[in-house]
């Protein structure tokens, strides 16, 4: 006798992997939204347009194991990688994975809905999962901001859902049947000797095409997708390093920022970060400024700027003057790794994890 409601070998080792794989690019697909805010130049979260890459690996998970509980398991571990390959966000992201998952789950409860794979129930799950990530970030984070931006927020990312967890999920679960990868649900009409024969046949064969055509789209995304991750984390990701910054550039003494060689050089500021969605109440920070890193560097007379990245690609950009003469712009140590605090700067120029400082 099958046991539908129990997870069985083959089902966990789905989810391991799935998990894994959204987990591990989860950094990647931050990366392309932050991209995407810098190109589109929009201050509320373009790059939430995005976020439905996160849950696409949830929605496989259902259709692939085709159990309740499914997306909900593969939620939270997604979001146990995360946290140990570095996010940002901390014991946050396991959060909100886990509540993506719950969402789905609960969307496509019926084992009919998993198997039916229609549109709407799909796309409904993956947008109502991709929004969770606003909302539960809005009850950590966003205190203070204002209900009608969250709300642009949340329909960025249910469109997202829409699109990436709904409908791609669905056109990758029938491209594996359709190549032999995964074993079909639907019978093939291959012929008829009736009008409903015929009717059917060519039923069949429209929606051969269809798929297809489907193919070659979800094909060429995943191979864009692949490359463009492969050098994002070939030439762009640095492993989170906790002990030192590289300074280096248009300077005459490139060398490694470790906090202890600098802890005698310590001042604490009171800073407020106000971000395009996040806020933090004024508190104090101590750490080292940052002019004093960048003097120990002595940069060269044509250099004019400052650039900061940290570790998933993120960077701003200072200008050499301005950071020279601020005894509010820091270096700080937290949570075994650095970040960036600026009392004269707005959140987006808070770079956590930072990696790199570079004078140009």
């Amino acid at each position: 006798m099958k046991l539908r409601g129990f997870l069985s070998t083959k089902d966990l080792v789905t989810i391991a992997l799935l998990s894994s794989l959204g987990g591990v690019l989860s950094t990647y697909v931050g990366y392309l939204g932050n991209l995407m805010n810098h190109m589109v130049g929009v201050p509320f979260g373009a790059g939430q347009f995005l976020a439905g890459l996160h849950v696409v690996w949830i929605l496989l998970a259902i259709g692939l194991i085709k159990k309740r509980g499914a997306g909900t398991v593969t939620g939270i571990v997604k979001g146990i990688v995360e946290l140990f390959t570095g996010s940002t966000h901390g014991i946050v992201i396991v959060v909100v994975s886990s509540v993506q998952g719950i969402i789905a789950d609960t969307v496509l409860f019926s084992n009919r809905a998993k198997e039916k794979r229609d549109y709407v129930s799909y796309a409904v799950a993956g947008g109502l999962s991709s929004a969770m990530n606003v909302i539960v970030f809005q009850a950590f984070f966003f205190a203070g901001v204002p209900w009608i931006l969250i709300a642009m927020l949340c329909m960025l990312a249910f469109a997202s859902g829409m699109i990436f967890g709904g409908w791609l999920s669905i056109e990758m679960l029938e491209t594996m049947e359709y190549t032999g990868l995964l074993s079909g649900s639907k019978e093939i009409i291959v012929d008829g000797g009736d009008r409903n024969g015929d009717r059917l046949w060519k039923q069949d064969r429209n929606r051969k095409k269809r798929r297809k055509m489907s193919l070659a789209i979800v094909g060429s995304f995943l191979v864009l997708f692949s490359l463009g991750a492969v050098y994002y984390f070939a030439f762009v990701f640095e492993l989170p390093d906790g002990d030192t910054i590289s300074v280096e550039g248009s300077v005459s003494n490139p060398f490694e920022f470790k906090y202890d060689e600098f802890a005698d050089r310590e001042i604490t500021i009171v800073a407020e970060l106000i971000g395009s969605v996040t806020y933090i109440e004024p508190r104090n920070y101590t750490g080292i400024p940052l002019w004093t890193i960048v003097s120990e560097a002595q940069p060269t007379a044509d250099a004019s700027q400052v650039l900061v990245r940290g570790s998933d690609g993120y960077y701003v950009i200072f200008q050499l003057g301005d950071v020279m003469v601020d005894d509010e712009l820091l270096v700080v140590k937290e949570d075994n790794s650095f970040r960036i605090v600026g009392a004269n700067y707005e959140g987006g120029f808070w770079v956590e994890q930072v990696a790199s400082i570079e004078v140009r």
